[in-house]
């Protein structure tokens, strides 16, 4: 891999930015040590315009260039994951090494400030998992004043190999929409059926009816998935209870073949328990939309990562059914979603215990990065 020496030199401090993240991890919206951490180190390095306190805790250090050009985005998640019912929470998905990144990243453009055509902004995200962050910080404005032009975020990628770069155009992580269905009955004594709606049995029937979605209410060239992954009802052998529970959860690739799943969930739901004398109530938590890249900012990314890692260790076919609220950036802007391969023979998989993230991943994590300043923000080679 090729890391430039100005990179390599930043290492030292970019251990001690991990250390601290690692050691402090902070739920969504309530990462309060990590955002005055950010702002100290912002306020080191030289920055004087850092906008604080959106969506709570979000951050955003801007950089205005002395030259008319775009203004460009880039992005890290803050928040930690809740591991338990007891809402312990830790580092397993890689946000502060994407933290130490746009940090690494910060210093090398105020380092830089002269070289600057147009704007930067960093923006530092809350509660990335589960919570979506990304659109509380859009709705408060990060996109505007100035106007940003093209947005960039990262992941390191425990389905990537370490020392490799997933860059593909289109949608490379699906929509997720989460639901429950309460299954309304009538309750009553087991040994006189005839008297009740059960709603074991009607849930029974839609749990195996929404697997027909896939199968026969979907492109075949499309991908899905629709699961029921909870059932609650009943504590004990002689009661049909009153109500069941489903919960389950659909993702896509395709934010308008989401719609239509949605609908169908509905629909069959509601007509299965109407035809059993039941009924149903459905609350959809509508989630993230689909990560979708754009075509031009990928083909130039494909370019500047051959450079950082070679064309063979470009991985450009692969896509994941996880999803992410970067998202939302990329309805709004043109730009790109990159992985940076976290895959080893002694390297966890994302949300286990013993995820960690590489020096090799972060030193290429911030290569990339520094390339596409280059590419759109600094007039040097």
């Amino acid at each position: 891999m090729n890391i430039d020496e100005c990179i390599n030199n930043l290492l030292p401090q970019m251990r001690k930015d991990k250390e601290y993240f690692w050691n402090n991890p902070e739920k969504g919206f309530k990462e309060i040590k990590t955002s005055e951490y950010i702002i100290k180190r912002l306020k080191e390095m030289g920055y004087k315009d850092i906008k604080t306190n959106i969506a709570k805790t979000g951050i955003v250090a801007e950089l205005q260039g002395n030259q008319n050009g775009e203004c460009i985005l880039f992005r890290a998640d803050m928040d930690a994951v809740v591991m338990d019912e007891n809402r312990r929470t830790k580092h397993t998905c890689g946000h502060d090494a994407h933290m130490t990144i746009l940090l690494a990243l910060a210093k090398l453009l105020i380092e830089n400030k002269d070289k600057i055509k147009g704007s930067v902004k960093l923006l530092f995200q809350p509660a990335e998992e589960a919570n979506g962050g990304a659109k509380a910080m859009i709705e408060e404005g990060v996109l505007e004043n100035p106007v940003v032009d093209k947005v960039f975020g990262l992941h390191v990628w425990s389905e990537i190999d370490e020392g490799k770069i997933g860059i593909k155009e289109g949608a490379v992580m699906a929509s997720t929409d989460p639901f429950n269905i309460t299954v309304i009955g009538k309750g009553g004594h087991a040994a006189i059926p005839e008297k009740c709606v059960d709603p074991i049995y009607i849930a029974s029937e839609i749990t195996i009816a929404l697997q027909g979605i896939i199968g026969r209410n979907i492109n075949p060239n499309e991908t899905a998935v629709v699961g029921i992954t909870a059932i609650n009802g009943g504590n004990t052998n002689n009661v049909i209870p009153d109500e069941v529970t489903l919960k389950g959860i659909c993702r896509t690739y395709n934010n308008e073949l989401r719609k239509n799943i949605i609908n169908r969930i509905e629909e069959i739901s509601r007509d299965i328990a109407k035809s059993m004398g039941g009924n149903v109530k459905i609350d959809h938590m509508i989630g993230y939309p689909a990560v979708v890249n754009s075509k031009k900012e990928v083909e130039e990314i494909i370019d500047i990562s051959k450079s950082i890692v070679g064309e063979e260790n470009i991985v450009t076919n692969y896509r994941t059914m996880c999803s992410e609220d970067f998202s939302y950036f990329l309805q709004e802007k043109p730009g790109a979603f990159i992985f940076i391969g976290n895959r080893g023979e002694n390297l966890a998989p994302q949300h286990n215990e013993n995820y960690i993230v590489s020096e090799k991943s972060i030193l290429i994590g911030a290569q990339v990065m520094y390339e596409i300043a280059k590419k759109y923000l600094l007039t040097i080679n």
